[in-house]
């Protein structure tokens, strides 16, 4: 994904955990305004933050970003791990899943980034909140607030079904780029944002602000991901007692679980969107998606749930991530 798409999802996944506060037991409602009062503290943060591990970090290439699958009915496995019931896209290929895939270890390390970048975070907190006030060694609340934000961008990656096929449609195919610029140009344009102060206008509840000079919101993608949104719940939410575990789906007990079981169903919509035999006359080294049947219908289709499947991802992973270092604080145990 591109530089103000990230950004963009990690302000809508703060708008989807508020909407959900109050749905959740009483403990948990109280996590989650903790985290929304903390992360609304640093608006400014969330273009550049959520873009540090393309601009900075760079380690794309060794597989950071990429969780990538092939099918392979000879020496494959079957995926065990299972997203919950909130992955849209689930519904799409759910009868795929099933299929013995294989992984490209060599550019295969973004559940585990997650995993790492959550637990980092949980540390880091502990750390802080040991140390006297104005200690050299102590972390301040900004790069906490990074980091979340670097987070994000790895759990948006793994909702992006060419970051988890083992084809290359990055050189000389355009249908990576084209996928994530058709976004990235719908975002900007429906939406108001400052390339130049790289950052979104949020009003007084820090929400995002819809560009008025702009027409056709009600008829694009972004519009539709809303309504999905509007839909959307998570398994469990509403059983008071239950520790984030209990919101990753039947089966995964981390973040790590969880993370692969989304990575299988994007390459399974990849292969949906991008079939392994193309239509007759196309050439997927040289196809414009964004151009030619039945590529451009597709991504309209499936975009919306896809862009709707990251943000709720966003948000559970980040408060997982938040509850993770609250309840080691308490001791009170939790299972992995």
């Amino acid at each position: 994904m591109k530089k103000y798409t990230h950004a963009w999802l990690s302000l809508k996944a703060m708008e989807l955990l508020r909407t959900y506060e109050g749905r959740f037991d009483e403990e948990r409602n109280k996590r989650v305004k903790k985290l929304l009062d903390f992360m609304y503290r640093y608006p400014s943060t969330f273009v550049r933050g959520a873009w540090f591990p393309d601009t900075v970090i760079r380690d794309n290439t060794q597989g950071g970003h990429t969780w990538k699958y092939e099918l392979d009915s000879s020496d494959g496995r079957v995926v065990r791990y299972r997203p919950p019931s909130h992955n849209t896209c689930l519904n799409f290929v759910q009868s795929e899943l099933d299929k013995k895939v294989s992984l490209d270890e060599r550019i295969s390390d973004l559940p585990d980034r997650c995993e790492a970048l959550s637990q980092t975070i949980r540390d880091t907190i502990l750390i802080t909140n040991k140390m006297p006030s104005g200690d050299v060694i102590a972390f301040n609340d900004s790069q906490v607030a990074v980091l979340f934000l670097m987070l994000s961008h790895y759990v948006c990656d793994a909702h992006v079904p060419v970051h988890c096929d083992n084809r290359d449609f990055y050189d000389p195919s355009k249908i990576h780029p084209d996928l994530e610029a058709f976004w990235e140009n719908e975002i900007k344009k429906y939406y108001s944002v400052s390339t130049k102060t790289q950052q979104f206008d949020l009003d007084e509840n820090l929400n995002l602000q819809l560009d008025t000079s702009r027409r056709g919101f009600e008829n694009s993608v972004l519009h539709k991901c809303d309504q999905i949104l509007g839909q959307a719940a998570w398994d469990n939410m509403d059983q008071a007692g239950q520790n984030w575990y209990a919101f990753l789906g039947s089966g995964n007990k981390n973040l790590w679980n969880y993370l692969v079981s989304v990575c299988l169903v994007s390459f399974h919509m990849s292969l949906k969107m991008f079939p392994l035999n193309p239509p007759a006359g196309v050439d997927y080294d040289t196809v414009r998606i964004r151009r030619v049947s039945p590529f451009k219908e597709d991504i309209v289709q499936y975009s919306p749930y896809i862009l709707a499947d990251a943000i709720n991802s966003v948000a559970l992973v980040w408060l997982a991530t938040w509850e993770r270092w609250e309840l080691l604080a308490k001791r009170i145990r939790y299972i992995e």
